[in-house]
């Protein structure tokens, strides 16, 4: 795992929430930033980011394999 954590800032009247893209959980202060297949996922931590790795690209491998 090469991530970079990076910090959220916002404003007290900013709306915008920042899930993470494995869990959906929603990251207030600090997100784990990865480059997954080529593209920059957020994830609340780097758990995250292995079960991601370990589990959603190959499903979503075998799910465009048979799809």
């Amino acid at each position: 795992m090469s991530g970079r954590w990076e910090p959220i800032v916002m404003q007290v009247w900013d709306t915008v929430v920042t899930p993470c893209d494995c869990c959906g959980q929603v990251v207030a202060r600090r997100q784990w930033v990865v480059d997954v297949d080529g593209e920059e996922r957020r994830f609340c931590g780097p758990d995250c980011e292995q079960l991601y790795r370990s589990y959603v690209v190959p499903a979503r491998a075998a799910e465009t394999a048979t799809g």
